[in-house]
């Protein structure tokens, strides 16, 4: 089974303006409702490429119970645990005149030492050898700083394979408990070694650096610029085609599913490269947070680009 843990889930709202005037009165028109977290974007997705998986996360609220009713009618299964408080609500802000996009994102309700411990007890309970757990997004409040590394120990003591996309203290932290894949952009590779990179070579180096730790494949999305991969063997640089973008939010879940699609196909690295980052480039493509077809990534495969060396 996939599981997908999103400890810190919201409803994002996609609102257009004409432009945004800060400090002023600004009208404009929520025109999309989405559950979001990074992990319930991957489930979406990986549901439009036809691949079953759970959903794992902590809900609160009347905001909890919107976004709970919103996965079981996309036809989501819902591990949840429920917590005090209200679940966030994220705002894109999209100016139609200066064609910019800005988040507004909520810290989210604080979770408690049981509600902890209860995704611990969770995570024992449901893993099973094989499974795979999707590990993204950002830590709720009141979770330990090393919650992913713990969930990453359990799961693998379990026989599970782990995906991890975080960033800053929880990215560091994770990484030490070597997940079998990691994602991460180019911001939270420079936060990791703590040195800024200015070519893309630069980053040839890093990746090839972080892969030695360990992990099994890793990835950094360059955004519109395309990704690098790197497993055992080979380092894929990959050149995403040009999109017209809508929004950006999502791209790196789209990205994600892909990768796990490609994993369970037993994909080769280059054909996983090319997919995800078409998956990518085609979930910028549409309006809110929204899922990709197989159809709209096959019809960007034949343009991208890439080189591959040997690791």
């Amino acid at each position: 089974m996939i599981y997908t843990l999103t400890v810190n889930p919201s409803l994002d709202k996609l609102f257009i303006l004409d432009a945004l005037r800060v400090g002023e009165y600004n009208r404009g028109e929520v025109v999309r409702y989405d559950a979001g977290g990074k992990g319930i974007n991957v489930s979406r997705c990986l549901q439009a490429l036809g691949v079953e998986s759970v959903v794992v996360g902590y809900f609160a609220g009347s905001t909890g119970g919107y976004l709970l009713d919103s996965l079981h009618r996309m036809g989501l299964e819902v591990e949840p645990i429920f917590i005090d408080g209200e679940s966030r609500s994220n705002i894109t802000l999209q100016e139609s005149a200066a064609d910019r996009m800005t988040k507004l994102n909520e810290f989210g309700p604080v979770v408690d030492n049981d509600a902890y411990q209860g995704m611990c007890q969770k995570i024992d309970e449901l893993t099973r050898p094989g499974d795979i757990w999707v590990l993204s997004g950002s830590l709720s409040p009141g979770l330990p700083d090393d919650s992913y590394a713990i969930f990453i120990k359990a799961i693998k003591e379990r026989g599970g394979l782990t995906f991890l996309d975080t960033s800053g203290i929880w990215l560091k932290k994770g990484i030490e408990a070597v997940p079998d894949f990691l994602h991460m952009n180019v911001e939270e590779s420079e936060y990791f070694i703590n040195k800024q990179t200015k070519t893309r070579e630069d980053l040839h180096a890093v990746i090839r650096n972080i892969g030695g730790k360990g992990i099994t494949t890793v990835v950094i999305s360059l955004g519109s610029q395309g990704a690098l991969f790197v497993d055992a063997n080979s380092l894929c640089d990959v050149h995403a085609p040009s999109v017209q973008v809508r929004t950006t939010v999502g791209a790196g879940d789209a990205m994600m599913a892909m990768i796990v699609y490609g994993y369970l196909h037993h994909w080769s690295l280059t054909k996983i490269s090319a997919w995800s980052v078409a998956a990518g480039s085609a979930s910028v493509m549409q309006e809110g947070t929204s899922s990709v077809s197989m159809e709209q990534v096959s019809q960007l495969v034949g343009k991208i680009t890439m080189e591959e060396y040997d690791r």
